[in-house]
């Protein structure tokens, strides 16, 4: 296994804070952080340095990883961290000659001169470096507010809206087998970012009003009398002075000195980023023809489920931990490779559903009905029916995801799903067919799990919610639910003795804390048949198909090959290592090639 990922990884997406992951040192003199650790010499003649500072900060973004997470010493962990700062310099001159080579001979104003980056790249290193900025800011603000993280403030909360699951690999035949292709783009990455212009200039944070236009627009946050504005320029205050100790011999003269150095600070790493990311769409479309090519073959998927799924099935057939596995099914199915199955075995299956909460002023209205001693219990079922009634679903906006101003009755919302449903082709009983059936009705019911529901745990979850029914009709569910017998009730029904559908809905179940409308999602159940401790998908490369169609949610496209393809690349990729570092050493760089500075480094590891 390479362990190169952690940094290359964060490499593409480094932390633009200020601080970040363990300190290496704490000195603060101008001298010793722009002392040169590494010279890189290229064959046009023209060099690179990188500084101390430079290495230490890329040490404390991700380096640290490789002593904390992978049992580097301090020495090989700096000095693969520089190796990474080389590999990215490296591939940042591969695309600025790329550009040279295609404008040859050509003058900026011909029409078909090709800048590094053209306007709408500009525009999107723009809006990048603001928001990454503005991020750093917030952090400050929700410290200041006493904002925990993962929490958000109301006036800033927005709900995730679903999208659909893109793919980063698919399956291709090739010369009579199948292969893992990539999902690569052969186009400049934003294309279709959306350029914005003002005063006849498109913008760029290299045009100094435009660099201005986001200075301006990062103060405004803090102007003003309002309590919001007051902690803005709190938090800026406290960003500031973050700046300037880190960087301490710049001596800035003014604040706003000191915010556009960090201005400039981000925009340089999130500019190189890009590059680094555009070359490997260069990589892709020109000399390197099978670079979408995944270096994760058939097999090594195959292998990998496999050996998940044998481990499952000596665990809890073997070794008999069924007890383990109901409560690991019923609470992390994500993390189950087995189902167990055989005489007298629990049927298992999963349910999306749409949760219209109360507030805590209905559930406390609810409590007060149910513990009034001087009603009697048909006052109270009528007091009762008329609070559920009166519910209503927020509706959210299906672009933005933001709650809107839109109510709807639960009975209305009912009657919606059930017409959508309804309007799903019937199912004919060729499983290929019904299978794309229940795929049809979840499309249906996905629209209403994301945009009405009040409960966000299950949107975008890898695995649905599990419930089980035993061979003696007992209904098995995760903690959460164990007390709550109208749904366990309405679950049973659903279920219909295991005769359910995928599109199958229950009527409007009542909780102490709300109102559920559950969707029966499939079965839960193993790819394949006849699964023992031998169990070997790879004998047949056809199985890797299996795997494919597989979802791991029905409301997701996401599939088992998927999950296990992702987690192979994390394990083995380097993205500058497919890329063939080698070849652009041997063509950028000229005989006094990389030259590392011991010197100037033992010390960070010593």
């Amino acid at each position: 296994m390479k362990k190169k990922f952690f940094a290359l990884v964060l490499c593409l997406m480094m932390c633009v804070s200020v601080f970040a992951g363990c300190s290496l040192i704490e000195r603060n003199d101008r001298k010793y952080f722009e002392a040169v650790v590494c010279t890189i010499s290229y064959v046009d003649g023209t060099k690179e340095e990188i500084t101390k500072r430079e290495l230490i900060m890329a040490y404390n973004s991700y380096g640290y990883n490789y002593v904390q997470n992978y049992g580097y010493t301090k020495e090989k962990a700096v000095n693969t961290t520089l190796d990474t700062i080389v590999d990215k310099r490296l591939t940042i001159k591969a695309v600025n000659e790329h550009y040279k080579k295609l404008n040859e001979g050509l003058l900026e104003t011909d029409v078909n001169f090709q800048p590094v980056l053209n306007g709408r790249e500009t525009t999107y290193v723009w809006d990048n470096t603001y928001a990454s900025v503005r991020d750093n800011l917030k952090s400050y603000f929700n410290e200041i507010a006493g904002i925990k993280e993962g929490e958000q403030s109301e006036t800033e909360a927005e709900k995730s809206v679903y999208t659909p699951y893109a793919k980063a690999a698919y399956l291709q035949e090739k010369d009579g087998k199948l292969v893992i292709k990539k999902t690569t783009t052969a186009t400049t990455i934003r294309d279709t970012y959306e350029l914005r212009v003002e005063n006849g200039a498109v913008y760029d944070f290299e045009n100094d009003y435009f660099k201005e236009v986001m200075y301006n627009k990062l103060i405004s946050l803090t102007e003003g009398n309002s309590t919001g504005a007051k902690t803005w320029k709190s938090a800026l205050n406290k960003y500031l002075a973050d700046v300037k100790e880190n960087y301490s011999y710049k001596k800035f003269a003014t604040d706003k000195e000191c915010f556009m150095f960090e201005l400039d600070r981000v925009y340089n790493i999130l500019k190189d980023n890009y590059l680094v990311e555009k070359y490997t769409a260069i990589y892709n479309s020109e000399a390197h023809q099978d670079a979408d090519t995944a270096n994760v073959a058939v097999n090594d998927v195959l292998k990998y489920y496999s050996s998940k799924v044998r481990a499952g099935y000596t665990n809890y057939c073997i070794n008999g931990n069924s007890s383990a596995f109901q409560s690991s099914i019923l609470s992390e199915p994500e993390k189950v490779d087995y189902i167990m199955e055989g005489d007298n075995a629990t049927d298992y299956f999963y349910t999306g559903y749409v949760k219209i909460a109360m507030t805590q002023q209905q559930s406390n209205q609810l409590a007060s009905i149910k513990a009034d001693l001087n009603k009697t219990d048909k006052q109270k079922d009528k007091e009762i029916d008329e609070l559920y009634a009166s519910l209503q679903a927020k509706v959210r906006d299906a672009k933005t995801g933001k709650e809107t101003e839109q109510r709807i009755g639960v009975e209305q919302l009912l009657q919606k799903i059930e017409t959508d449903l309804d309007a799903c082709l019937p199912y004919t009983g060729d499983a290929a067919t019904d299978k794309q059936l229940g795929y049809d009705r979840a499309e249906a019911f996905r629209k209403y799990l994301y945009l009405y529901n009040d409960d966000n745990t299950i949107k975008g979850a890898e695995r649905n919610l599990v419930f089980g029914v035993s061979s003696t009709g007992e209904v098995l569910s995760k903690s959460d639910y164990s007390e709550k017998t109208d749904i366990l009730d309405a679950i049973k029904a659903l279920y219909n003795g295991g005769n359910a559908k995928v599109g199958d809905i229950t009527n409007l179940v009542r909780a102490d804390d709300g109102l559920y409308i559950f969707f029966y999602a499939g079965k839960v159940e193993n790819p394949f048949v006849g699964i023992d401790e031998k169990f070997d998908a790879s004998t047949r490369q056809d199985n890797i198909k299996t795997l494919a169609s597989t979802r791991l949610n029905i409301f997701s496209e996401k599939t088992i090959f998927d999950s296990i393809y992702e987690t192979l690349t994390t394990d083995n990729f380097s993205v500058f290592q497919n890329m063939d570092m080698k070849n652009l050493k041997e063509n950028l760089v000229d005989n006094d090639g990389v030259v590392a500075i011991k010197n100037n480094i033992k010390d960070l590891y010593k």
